[in-house]
């Protein structure tokens, strides 16, 4: 008995197609406690994802990965899946995403999170899975943490509304300056540099016209093209 022809992606695209429109936004389970809000990690895009696609036939394996330094500001780790289904079609797809080594996250870690917030991403955009809102459109999903960081509040109680959004406001800033995601640990040190810089509180204490200020300092850097690796020493 001869064994089945591999037709590539026009095998996979009929069980893909069925996939993407079955599949749904994920649920944000984890919290990012310095910007106050929730968001979907890794491990529940590949949960949800791989829900959807064990239903039609389809699995992802991961076939290899390498690291790539040479001419890149931050080494990068190019991983490559393989999108198969059961009847033996499959394709292999390669992934790019940059390793993030910062206090607290030796290499080797900072390569394990690389790799699952990379697969996260590659499923995500595979099933076009929604996002849920403004403020995910403004940060991609990333790996989960066993734990957040905790800042403690203000002597009075609970933050404003306003305190939040200017909080955001400035760590979006402050990715984009890094280029990095917001709920990346390296976002979060980022943002305590700025603040520490600027001689504002970084205790969590900070208020919504300091925020604003902060925001507002970032904005000038990003304007006038100035490398926050200059800086943010």
């Amino acid at each position: 008995m001869s064994e089945p022809l591999n037709q590539g992606w026009a095998g996979i695209i009929p069980h893909l197609h069925k996939a993407q429109m079955e599949v749904e936004a994920v649920h944000k389970a984890s919290k990012n406690d310095f910007g106050g809000y929730k968001y979907a990690s890794a491990e529940d895009m590949i949960t949800a994802s791989r829900q959807v696609l064990h239903q039609h036939g389809l699995i992802v394996t991961r076939n290899g990965w390498r690291i790539i330094s040479e001419g890149q500001p931050v080494p990068i780790v190019e991983a490559v899946y393989v999108l198969a289904h059961i009847e033996g079609h499959n394709v292999a797809c390669a992934t790019q995403y940059p390793i993030c080594v910062g206090k607290g996250r030796p290499e080797d870690k900072a390569l394990n999170a690389s790799l699952t917030t990379g697969l996260s991403y590659f499923l995500r955009d595979l099933l076009l899975i929604p996002r849920c809102d403004e403020e995910v459109d403004q940060r991609p999903d990333t790996i989960s943490r066993s734990g957040t960081r905790k800042t403690p509040l203000p002597v009075g109680g609970k933050k404003s509304k306003s305190t939040q959004n200017n909080r955001t406001k400035f760590m979006a800033a402050v990715a984009q300056w890094i280029n990095r995601d917001i709920s990346e640990d390296a976002t979060t040190d980022a943002c305590l540099k700025v603040l520490k810089l600027l001689d504002l509180p970084t205790d969590g204490s900070a208020t919504t016209k300091q925020f604003a200020e902060a925001t507002v300092y970032v904005e000038d850097q990003l304007s006038n093209n100035v490398e926050a690796s200059g800086i943010l020493q």
